[in-house]
């Protein structure tokens, strides 16, 4: 016999209010944690032990609210913020990059967002850090120091203007159009499905559309410099993340990632079978933090071999050096964004 009572359970229903049905992604991922798991977890032998019926009734409440809890963790009727755990120590992570860009896109139209007016200037500080040029015969490792630089740029939104330090000083020049677009008049204005955003992708990056590998790692790439180079507005924003689960190959990256002390997430696509490009986002917001190239396998540039151009056999001579595994290739970390209403000034 039960040892709680019909008002307890009414008391506990009105402590919590009726959730909205979860989302598609919401249930993925807590079908996917469940059996996770109930995959990592053995069988064992568990020690009944008698309480007194007080006792036994202060359980059972207690055990029912922290049922209700955990579901209601896992099961986020908004689809926006993934679970950190069910229970200490247990993880969620997306089923696949299809799940993990699906938050993303959610979490993105849902985000405050103020536009900038024509004549403001969007400020952008990105920290880039590269290996540098290799020697002949040098191996490159997940150790080799990296070069870095800090880049500073405003633009103005009607896409009129770009301004840059150089030797110290403000240079200010004429956008020159460019692609991906690096103005928030032109960014604003691209189409919010994603499957049309895509389109204008393709129609709009020239002869590499011609072969549907190079159309599909251009189109990543991007997707994903437009997010890096500009302010994009939420609708644009959440077109990119469902845009880049349409292209083949996209995964997620199991490995945690670390920038700058926080934690991200990262969908990858490996290019020439060795180099996966990321894209890097808050674990916890979806928030865009940055991008890199790192080394999925050991690699030696160039091939040593021959080639045929133009009908005459060439033998690839040239000096060659090896890339280990683990190598960060270049890794773009966004400092700051913001709005200003003349170019030199920080926001």
């Amino acid at each position: 016999m039960n040892d709680y009572s019909q008002a307890d359970l009414e008391a506990l229903r009105q402590a919590w209010p009726q959730p909205a049905p979860p989302s598609p992604d919401a249930r993925a991922a807590a079908r996917d944690a469940l059996l996770q798991r109930a995959a990592a977890t053995a069988p064992r032998r568990i020690r009944r032990v008698r309480l007194p019926r007080a006792g036994r009734r202060a359980v059972t409440i207690g055990m029912l609210a922290a049922v209700i809890s955990a579901v209601a963790l896992v099961v986020d009727p908004t689809g926006v913020e993934a679970p950190r755990s069910i229970v200490p120590g247990m993880a969620v992570p997306a089923a696949n990059a299809q799940v993990l860009l699906g938050r993303a896109a959610e979490a993105a139209g849902s985000r405050a967002f103020t536009a900038p007016r024509p004549d403001q200037w969007v400020y952008i500080e990105t920290r880039v850090q590269g290996v540098r040029q290799a020697a002949p015969g040098e191996v490159q490792t997940p150790r080799t120091p990296l070069e870095t630089r800090v880049d500073r740029a405003w633009t103005r939104a009607d896409g009129k203007e770009v301004a840059l330090f150089e030797d110290g000083k403000l240079v200010r020049s004429a956008t020159g159009g460019g692609m991906p677009p690096v103005d928030y008049a032109t960014v604003a204005a691209l189409p919010t499905d994603p499957d049309a955003l895509l389109a204008w992708m393709y129609a709009n990056m020239g002869d590499l559309q011609k072969f549907e590998e190079d159309r599909q790692i251009t189109a990543y790439r991007l997707l994903g410099s437009m997010l890096a180079q500009n302010l994009v507005p939420p609708a644009q924003e959440a077109a990119v993340y469902r845009a880049m689960a349409k292209i083949p190959g996209v995964t997620v990256n199991p490995d945690a990632v670390d920038v700058d002390g926080r934690p991200a997430v990262a969908v990858a696509r490996v290019e020439d079978g060795w180099v996966s490009h990321e894209l890097l986002l808050d674990r916890s917001t979806y928030t865009y933090l940055g991008e890199r190239a790192i080394a999925s396998a050991d690699h030696t540039t160039p091939e040593p071999g021959v080639r045929v151009e133009e009908g005459q056999k060439i033998s690839n001579m040239a000096p060659s050096h090896t890339i280990k595994k683990g190598t960060i290739m270049t890794l773009a970390v966004r400092l700051d964004i913001g709005v200003t209403d003349r170019p030199g000034v920080r926001p």
